[in-house]
């Protein structure tokens, strides 16, 4: 269950439809002759909209996400992997991770299993969500997307259903709560953005 995680466990429960889109600034422009230019920034950060299922014994957890978050407090969001990911994932460890910043990819060990490209990763000490872009089995290079924004020493790798983005509500979601049919709680359609540090 993926959802807006607060105080160990998912206070809300994301539900179709859901999109986890990846915003990188990019500026596209054609010349007289038709040739494309296009600017590319290093940028990079998750976007994902979804529609919330507030859990029924902690529909009031969520309000008051809601209304104290705002649009300027930190929110974490239980990152949502891909079906593919969850099907085809045999790794059960707890990796560890060696890098550099600006590389694409880092060294792992203490892996035995696959971790499938499209994973969401987290390492330990790192506030920053990557994917990665091919399969790993068992130890040595995962690749990984966005470049690494800092170095990492042996940190823990987080690659299952333990990844935790930090997060803001956008600023177009409603800070309370909408009633239908006088019982039924629900915010309708939210969006978070993954907090850059």
């Amino acid at each position: 269950m993926y959802g807006i995680y607060e105080n160990g466990s998912v206070i809300a429960e994301f539900a179709a439809p859901l999109t986890v889109r990846s915003n990188v600034p990019i500026s596209v422009s054609d010349t007289l002759s038709l040739k494309r230019q296009v600017s590319k920034s290093t940028a990079q950060r998750w976007e994902i909209e979804t529609a919330v299922v507030p859990l029924l014994e902690d529909a009031n957890d969520f309000l008051v996400s809601l209304v104290t978050k705002g649009h300027s407090e930190t929110v974490m969001v239980q990152m949502p992997q891909n079906m593919g990911v969850v099907r085809k994932r045999t790794s059960n460890s707890i990796p560890a991770a060696t890098g550099t910043a600006g590389s694409s990819f880092v060294n792992i060990t203490s892996n035995v299993g696959l971790i499938p490209k499209g994973t969401f990763v987290k390492f330990d000490n790192h506030s920053k969500i990557y994917m990665l872009t091919q399969d790993l089995t068992d130890e040595g290079l995962m690749y990984i997307f966005p470049v690494l924004r800092s170095d990492v020493t042996l940190d823990t790798v987080y690659h299952r259903d333990d990844v935790l983005m930090s997060a803001f509500y956008d600023t177009d979601v409603i800070t309370g709560m909408v009633y239908e049919d006088g019982l039924l709680m629900t915010p309708g359609s939210i969006k978070m953005v993954e907090r850059i540090v």
